[in-house]
């Protein structure tokens, strides 16, 4: 079969039909893997890197996300507590109350690891300085205090989840559009990441009180939920105009063990749905990551609206690969197959190559499957596994 471009090898999966080899998807930031022959500091530089490798770069264009309004005054501190704790907090007072979050400081607040969860299109990941920010996902288990304590701190929220400002959003429209620029010029695929709603309960709200939520107080939840939603909404809308080629949703937390199927039907299934059908109003496909439970869900799954699932797991998804293949992979195009902390950390050549195997093996006849760890790559990871991962793709990826 003909080789063909990085892009026409998606869209050929995409659509059912098998390409000349299954789609390597590397996603991986800035590791400690650096070569003096693989080694990038800017997305551009990495995607061309990983198209010299024979991989398949995805060019991601990141959403902007909520700011300040300009009215809200903010307050910071840090400060030691008699135990020898490092408390960090910061306060938005606001014209309907206060909102307030503190967490501890732990020795690895600063390291190279914690960068930005809210990531920029051309931009790296390491910050430059190390506040307390609203999306970060190192607050979470860190958390003293959370921003939302009580259905009354819900009207508060939107003096501190704004769209930004025409100037901002035209610098950001900027970037995402030398972005496509060059996906254009290299034949790569363009993924706008990412929307979130269920999600935004782990970092705004304590855990285990919001699932009590769910059966104590659903309105609460509805009216949670859709401030979220509202934000997605005008993501979605600002990414459209791009024409991208697929727009993904991120449900990192929406797994059974936080909501169990009754209420991922009631709740998380609605919204998108509704997304993906926005989304197909375009050429643009739609995207769905979750990275745990799949097993459990196969019946809501099912009923995703959307074009692909990313985030299949063979330890956490509950269900083997190939009974993900039949149950989903007729329809929908699957993206994961491997494990980044079994397949890529602390283990041998062999575990990733045979990893690789089964997984090519149970999700990639009849097309409809990338090849990609469940979730991104982590630092920790070394590149003779990488390497290892994308021979043994290569080696046995092709389709006849």
């Amino acid at each position: 079969m003909q080789k063909l471009s990085s892009k026409e090898r998606y869209l050929t999966t995409f659509s059912g039909k098998e390409p000349d080899r299954v789609p390597i998807f590397l996603d991986v930031g800035a590791p400690r893997f650096f070569s003096e022959s693989v080694k990038w500091y800017t997305p551009f530089e990495k995607y061309k890197v990983l198209l010299e490798l024979d991989c398949d770069p995805i060019v991601i264009i990141w959403l902007p996300t909520p700011v300040i309004h300009r009215n809200v005054k903010v307050s910071t501190w840090r400060e030691k507590t008699p135990d020898g704790q490092t408390l960090l907090g910061k306060q938005f007072d606001t014209p309907k109350g206060a909102l307030r979050q503190v967490v501890r400081e732990t020795e690895d607040w600063c390291d190279f690891e914690h960068g930005f969860w809210v990531q920029r299109t051309l931009g790296g990941t390491t910050r430059e300085e190390y506040s307390m920010h609203v999306f970060d996902d190192w607050n979470i288990s860190r958390r003293i205090e959370p921003w939302v304590k009580s259905y009354e701190d819900l009207e508060k929220l939107s003096y501190i989840l704004q769209k930004p400002d025409d100037w901002q959003l035209d610098e950001w429209r900027h970037d995402a559009e030398r972005a496509i620029e060059f996906a254009q010029k290299h034949n790569l695929l363009t993924m706008v990441r990412r929307t979130i709603v269920s999600d935004a309960s782990q970092w705004f709200c304590d855990i285990p009180w919001f699932m009590l939520q769910l059966y104590d107080n659903p309105q609460f939840v509805e009216q949670f939920l859709a401030i979220f939603e509202e934000i997605a909404n005008w993501q979605v809308e600002l990414a459209l105009d791009l024409k991208p080629d697929v727009f993904q949703h991120r449900a990192w937390y929406a797994g059974p063990d936080f909501w169990g199927g009754k209420h991922f039907e009631n709740y998380i299934l609605p919204v998108i749905n509704r997304q993906a059908d926005i989304v197909h109003q375009t050429d643009t496909l739609h995207c769905f990551l979750m990275t745990e439970g799949w097993g459990s869900y196969i019946p809501q799954l099912q009923a995703v609206r959307s074009d692909m699932l990313w985030g299949a797991d063979p330890f956490l998804s509950r269900a083997d690969l190939k009974t993900i293949k039949r149950e989903l992979g007729q329809t929908k195009t699957i993206i994961g197959g491997t494990s980044s902390e079994h397949h890529l950390v602390g283990c041998d050549e062999q575990t990733t190559r045979r990893a690789v195997r089964d997984a090519i093996e149970a999700l990639a006849q009849g097309g409809r499957y990338v090849l990609a760890s469940s979730s991104s790559i982590w630092f920790e990871t070394e590149w003779q596994l990488i390497s290892a991962m994308i021979d043994e793709a290569k080696k046995i990826g092709r389709y006849e």
